[in-house]
């Protein structure tokens, strides 16, 4: 079977010529997709949400507390609608703000042991379930497909885009 712009293709066959426009669709498309199969994974007991989940895991991954932006902007959420968000969590005893170290008048957030402990029991075993989507990669099409996600990003962060560290670089 050959490849078509919509359809697979087999191996061995040259793909057509892909333009930047259909492969931002494409991006477009995906990240629609992605972010439903994440919450279909997500767990449905005490209000987690994509947004809530995203929080606590990234806190989980910080060595130190963060800033409001800079845990709001990955989720492309507003600085009200993060305040909002870390409010329940807060209220729910899961994060809590701490004053900057040097700078009395900065509040970051950082995860509570229950937090960490909602993370390891409940969100970590659903992103593991979720990162099953990329089983039907071999080995050897995720390591491609990390290093063109990767080439993506850099040529964003060479474009002026602020992006997040690769993973593992936090």
């Amino acid at each position: 079977m050959t490849r078509s712009a919509s359809g697979p293709s087999t191996p061995g066959t040259t793909p057509p010529d892909v333009s930047g426009q259909m492969l931002l669709a494409g991006f477009a498309g995906l990240r629609k997709g992605l972010l439903q199969w994440m919450r279909a994974n997500i767990p449905t007991g005490g209000g987690m949400t994509v947004p809530r989940a995203t929080l606590l895991m990234g806190l989980m991954l910080k060595t130190e507390p963060a800033g409001m932006g800079e845990l709001g902007e990955p989720l492309g959420m507003s600085p009200r609608n993060m305040t909002v968000l870390v409010d329940g969590l807060e209220k729910e005893g899961l994060v809590r703000r701490v004053v900057h170290p040097s700078d009395r008048r900065i509040k970051l957030v950082e995860l509570t042991e229950a937090g960490r402990t909602v993370v390891v029991q409940h969100l970590g075993p659903s992103q593991d379930t979720a990162a099953g989507l990329f089983d039907d990669f071999t080995a050897e099409e995720r390591g491609e497909l990390l290093r063109l996600l990767l080439k993506t990003a850099d040529a964003l962060r060479e474009r002026g885009i602020d992006m997040p560290p690769p993973p593992g670089q936090n």
